[in-house]
């Protein structure tokens, strides 16, 4: 008796989800053992999460659903097998303990990908396997349209890195203060890196708009009292200091001098 078929005899197969994915198989290993993106890229499904245990073979966390009760949550262990292409996800307590979800990757292309998704779910009645199979299909074509934005903009960060050349441009001169005033914020690019200019704690300060945790995009957060937040993974930084403050031992790449001329032009100093 094969292993798989002792497996469908244990618990209901509840359904199948398949999706061509325009990303790497490399860029799902990570998403897939990435259990830090949860409660933010995907805030909308995940309201919290406590890390048990993690590293390059998966991890075992505490998970809260949306919407938040500190009563309500479920302890999940994903394990990833790079070999055979798949990750498990296992709920181990909680509602829905005993429900597996098995994903399995295909490379079609550099760049291409084919996810095959099993969900299997103990004590469920062959009168409900229809329903959960829509809920867990709606689930996951949400899921999975939010972590492909998140891996695409990681490629470009890693391709756009890998491009990069030096601008020896000493200074740029970006107008009067008062029209900058007007126009802020403003992002410019200066060698394939792009800084963000914004007025915090009364000075104009530029920042890099790459978060250099997983190079996530900081250029479209809202500045906070001189803080700004990776929509990706919550990592916040200092845009003054460049330091993580959130404690992560990571900070914002070096940025321009942002300086007022005699004469009340914007002037970009290069370092």
């Amino acid at each position: 008796m094969s292993e798989n078929y002792r497996y469908e005899r244990m618990v209901l197969h509840a359904g199948t989800y398949r999706r061509e994915l325009p990303v790497s198989i490399e860029r799902l290993y990570e998403n897939a053992i990435d259990w830090e993106h949860l409660p933010y890229l995907h805030r909308n499904s995940f309201a919290k999460i406590e890390c048990i245990n993690a590293g390059v073979w998966g991890f075992h966390a505490r998970v809260w659903p949306q919407p938040y009760n500190e009563r309500r949550s479920i302890v999940i262990e994903l394990r990833l097998d790079q070999q055979l292409r798949r990750w498990i996800t296992s709920t181990l307590d909680g509602p829905g303990t005993g429900t597996e979800v098995w994903t399995h990757a295909f490379s079609l292309a550099e760049r291409q990908t084919l996810v095959v998704v099993d969900f299997f779910m103990p004590g469920v009645d062959e009168a409900r396997r229809i329903e959960i199979g829509y809920f867990y299909n709606h689930l996951y074509d949400r899921l999975y349209d939010e972590d492909v934005m998140m891996m695409a903009e990681r490629q470009v960060q890693l391709d756009s890195l890998r491009a990069c050349k030096a601008d020896n441009t000493p200074s740029m001169v970006l107008g009067s203060l008062a029209e900058v005033r007007r126009r802020l914020p403003i992002t410019i690019d200066s060698g394939g890196q792009k800084f963000c200019i914004v007025e915090s704690r009364g000075e104009l300060v530029a920042y890099s708009t790459v978060c250099p945790h997983l190079l996530g995009p900081l250029g479209e957060s809202k500045v906070s009292d001189g803080i700004i937040e990776c929509p990706w993974h919550g990592y916040r930084y200092d845009i003054h200091t460049r330091k993580c403050a959130s404690g992560a031992n990571c900070g914002l790449a070096i940025a321009p001098r942002v300086r007022i001329s005699a004469d009340s032009c914007v002037v970009l100093e290069f370092r």
